[in-house]
């Protein structure tokens, strides 16, 4: 006996093929949300990182207007306890090292350092020459 052409025409989804659709979602779905913590994460880090650089940057420029034989560029360790902390949370240090990498040159490291999960740090450097070198 010949089924209606209405029933043979009839299109949709089968249960089996409703559950495997929602299971490879559900799937989809939990694995972003392990992801999207640890992006979260990196991102907060990356923003901290570049804070702390512009703080380092920022006190390099200063330290590059001013006279080689300037008061602020006497060799030694600084801790401004003035400023610091910066914002609340980031601590800038330096240290002044004279006749550093050679004679008539002062190595200037400026240091960043912020507690995040752990104690973090960022550290840039330059040279200052006397005139004339």
């Amino acid at each position: 006996m010949m089924m209606p052409i209405f029933l043979r025409r009839e299109q949709g989804f089968t249960l089996i093929e409703v559950v495997v659709a929602l299971t490879v979602l559900a799937i989809g779905i939990v694995g972003l949300s392990v992801v999207f913590p640890l992006a979260m994460r990196d991102v907060s880090k990356s923003g901290s990182v570049t804070k702390a650089v512009q703080l380092c940057q920022q006190k390099l420029e200063e330290f590059q207007m001013l006279a080689y034989d300037s008061a602020d560029l006497d060799q030694g360790y600084i801790h401004d306890d003035d400023v610091n902390p910066i914002d609340g949370v980031y601590d800038r240090t330096w240290e002044v090292t004279d006749d550093q990498p050679i004679t008539g040159c002062k190595l200037i490291e400026v240091t960043v350092s912020w507690q995040a999960r752990r104690q973090e740090s960022v550290s840039l450097s330059t040279v200052i020459a006397q005139a004339g070198r």
